[in-house]
């Protein structure tokens, strides 16, 4: 049996849109939000601060020193996402609210200082969130199951009458665990080269 079956996309389309325009209207709202109450003077100084190291770098700031561990951010980023999609057991309320946390929190880096945004992380960011997307679109799709499960007043028939949803659910985790595996090689090998040839570590 394939992993993705066929009409997985179809079946899912609304609640993976759904999930990507929470993820991406949060966002936006961040980098609004930043954008407008953050002050001029404050905006560009990671920019600014970053390309002074890289000037007045006396050997006490090493390129090395911006190195981070793939696997540690793998895990956090899986725990994280995890937590997302089970919290679909409670009518994804909180899932939803841990992503527009999360939609918020990467779009008010770009209101900041969008230069140090784009270099140190949207290499990365892009392939991180639509995984966070997927994992809220998981979610949704418990969150499904159990009002279907009310409504048949038997967990154990809704279980055996949907086994489609059962291997779409399973689907979706495994996409999020290989983005977010691929995110976090990106996040720990990449994207210090290009922050270091950026500013010139």
């Amino acid at each position: 049996m394939k992993l993705i079956e066929k009409g997985f996309f179809k079946r899912n389309k609304k609640i993976i849109i759904i999930a990507l325009a929470i993820m991406l209207l949060s966002a936006v709202a961040g980098c609004a939000i930043s954008s407008i109450y953050v002050g001029d003077d404050i905006k560009g100084k990671l920019t600014e601060g970053m390309f002074n190291v890289s000037q007045n770098n006396t050997g006490d700031v090493r390129s090395e020193d911006v190195n981070v561990n793939s696997i540690e951010l793998f895990v956090h980023n899986i725990t994280v996402d995890l937590i997302v999609i089970v919290m679909g057991a409670l009518f994804s309320i909180f899932s939803v609210l841990i992503t527009i946390f999360n939609g918020i929190s990467i779009g008010s880096i770009f209101g900041v200082d969008p230069t140090f945004a784009c270099v140190t992380v949207l290499p990365h960011a892009v392939i991180e969130y639509f995984a966070g997307a997927l994992a809220l679109a998981a979610a949704f799709l418990i969150t499904k199951l159990e009002i279907k499960a009310i409504k048949n007043r038997s967990i154990r028939g809704t279980l055996e009458e949907s086994k489609v949803e059962l291997n779409d659910l399973l689907t979706f985790v495994v996409i999020v665990v290989v983005l977010l595996a691929i995110a976090a090689f990106i996040e720990g090998n990449v994207t210090p080269l290009i922050a270091r040839s950026f500013f010139g570590l």
